[in-house]
């Protein structure tokens, strides 16, 4: 049995109410229920997620971080939510039936351009806004009744912070057991992982809370992967409040056994450890019998006998049962593709646990911990720095070898699809493609609306500069909320971010990269000053006033890099190097670079002529 109870009662009075599912009509054309059309769904399925516990941070803090590693078709808008109340059942006219009272719509799993269209979750959804001109209405997949009352929260392809400083990142990652989405033939299950975390945005102010309320609500109604493969079909969550953090993993239950359920298991972390996740499950052995640290479904053993992916060595006897060896399909995509990340990660925050590099089976081996102390307390900053990483100076740099070309660029494109040539690239932290980032803060010694703070950088980590949002902001930016990845828009601080890198890959990367990494240091330490100002002022901005701040601050941001992007191509257009005392200096090429692609091997010289009586020389 589950030592789960039910999340019961806290400020809002909110409580688990009885879900109904929508008897929907099946849908067998992805592009005829869904917005973005595509034939299929796909979603941030390379996330890295790191963690540090309160005794783990300088300041006292708990602290997450996610990045949303999607692809070119990725929704890279940022939103906040308004909290909301609703009228009591009893005060809707009797001639309206109970089925359509106070319920609430559940969104399906989309992670593409746009992921949502409709009203309700922030003014970019709205069906009038131009870019969702060519999209249909968001269709729910099912509902379940409403709550009196919501807390409001900043969402996006998850929902990551609300205004009681509950906090998550999101990693998806492989499992053994995969079912079809409802819009699928055969698909029962009403719940995926991004609604989940929406709701327990809305209805919970810790972190225990959010874990019970999701876990309860995916047993009861099903839970659905992001993919319709066992590559994607598990998820993880980091789930934090103000005092403590939770491990949650889940995927779908046994559909040969009970279609509509999950099977999940949370632990807490350590409150003076950091943690990594990267696509794989990470929790190991439960107890069963430890209530305070960790949290499970009623079948979690079970299925796992029922699967054949357990056997305990005394029946009746779970105490060696261990989570990922007994429902994780290991890494997905290649070797190193979870366990690369994980090392690098460790390598920077708890270097002295001299983790390996190489192991036979991440699964099966075990070679990294759940988590561990960190080398020294860390700060936000720190976590900037992880996902930033391309594991320089170490001998899987990203920016050095040919790949990396003459420049030493560390991103490496997407090749399925496109070439016959079998192969994979490393996986660094550090990514081209992700959407956004964000690093959320929570403080227990601060009002909520300036304890919880979140550092947002949209693009590329390492072509970003992370801005903060506070939790008891009444709205966010336009900046924030304008990101159509088929149309440039010079409002948009992702663009900003995407262009201003995207330049840099083209104009000496490892050169111009140092005017990135300029522009992050100044920029961000001047958002830290605005968190330290609002953090001490002793009377404490709160709704409009906190969200001018942060607009002010990002419209500062985004200037800067279009500004940026303009420095970079004037200092170093058609391969010359540019400055206030000099123009048009000759750069070349590394000697290294010159030697591998055979440039000695060119064209010789011209040949010299035969007949020396012949030249003439004019003076």
């Amino acid at each position: 049995e589950s030592s789960m109870a039910m999340a019961h009662s806290h400020s809002h009075s909110h409580s688990l109410v009885r879900v109904k599912f929508f008897l929907l009509v099946l849908v067998v054309s992805f592009p005829s229920l869904l917005p973005g059309g595509g034939g299929g769904f796909q979603g941030a399925l390379a996330c890295t997620v790191l963690f540090a516990g309160r005794s783990a941070t300088q300041d006292g803090s708990v602290m997450a971080s996610h990045s949303d590693d999607g692809e070119g078709d990725s929704d890279p808008r940022v939103v906040r939510v308004d909290a909301k109340k609703f009228p009591s059942k009893t005060s809707y006219p009797r001639r309206i039936p109970n089925s359509q009272q106070n319920l609430r719509n559940i969104r399906p799993d989309v992670e593409t351009f746009p992921r949502f269209v409709g009203s309700g979750y922030g003014e970019t959804y709205e069906p009038t806004q131009p870019w969702n001109a060519k999209y249909k209405p968001t269709t729910p997949v099912g509902s379940i009744e409403q709550v009196d009352s919501t807390y409001a929260y900043y969402d996006a392809n998850y929902g990551f912070m609300n205004e009681k400083q509950l906090g998550m990142g999101e990693s998806t990652c492989s499992a053994r057991i995969a079912v079809p989405a409802p819009w699928r033939p055969g698909g029962e299950a009403m719940f995926c992982i991004n609604e989940l975390s929406r709701i327990a945005m809305e209805r919970c102010d810790t972190a225990r809370c959010a874990v019970q309320l999701m876990g309860q609500l995916a047993e009861d109604h099903g839970y659905y992967g992001a993919s319709a493969g066992i590559e994607g079909s598990g998820e993880s969550l980091v789930v934090h409040d103000k005092n403590e953090g939770w491990v949650f993993h889940i995927l779908p239950s046994d559909p040969n056994r009970t279609k509509t359920s999950a099977n999940w298991v949370a632990q807490r972390i350590p409150d003076d450890h950091v943690l990594v996740i990267a696509n794989m499950y990470v929790i190991r052995h439960v107890d069963f019998t430890d209530t305070a640290n960790f949290l499970f479904s009623k079948n979690l053993v079970v299925d796992a006998i029922a699967g054949g992916w357990y056997t305990p060595k005394t029946p009746g006897d779970y105490s060696d049962f261990d989570f990922t060896a007994a429902y994780s399909d290991g890494e997905y995509n290649h070797k190193f593709y979870t366990g690369r990340r994980v090392w690098g990660a460790y390598r920077l925050l708890a270097s002295h646990l001299n983790l390996p590099a190489d192991y036979h089976n991440l699964r099966d081996d075990a070679p990294y911990p759940f988590s561990a102390r960190p080398d020294r307390k860390v700060t936000a900053q720190d976590f900037f720095r992880v996902h930033r990483d391309w594991y320089e100076n170490t001998p899987f740099d990203m920016s050095k070898h040919l790949a990396a070309g003459a420049f030493g660029v560390p991103d490496r494109y997407m090749t399925e699809g496109t070439t016959g040539v079998k192969g994979a690239w490393e996986r660094s932290i550090a990514l081209f493609r992700t959407a956004y980032s964000h690093i959320t803060v929570s403080r227990s010694w601060l009002p909520d609306s300036v304890g919880g703070v979140v550092w947002l950088g949209q693009g590329a980590a390492h072509g970003t500069s992370y801005v903060p949002l506070f939790a008891g902001a009444n709205r966010i930016s336009w900046a924030h909320s304008i990101g159509d990845p088929s149309s440039l828009n010079r409002t948009s601080v992702w663009w900003s971010h995407r262009y201003a890198l995207n330049v840099a890959r083209g104009m000496r990367f490892m050169d111009s990269h140092k005017f990135i990494a300029a522009t992050q240091s100044k920029l961000e330490s001047d958002a830290a000053d605005l968190v330290s100002r609002v953090s001490t002022s002793g009377d404490p901005p709160t709704g409009d006033s906190l969200a001018q701040l942060s607009e002010d601050h990002v419209n500062r941001v985004r200037d800067a890099w279009w500004s940026l992007v303009d420095t970079v191509v004037v200092t170093f257009a058609d391969g010359w190097h540019t400055t206030t005392s000099q123009v048009g200096a000759a750069l070349g090429y590394p000697s290294w670079w010159l030697e591998t692609v055979g440039y000695e091997n060119g064209p010789p010289p011209p040949h010299p002529h035969d007949n020396k009586e012949e030249e003439i020389s004019v003076s």
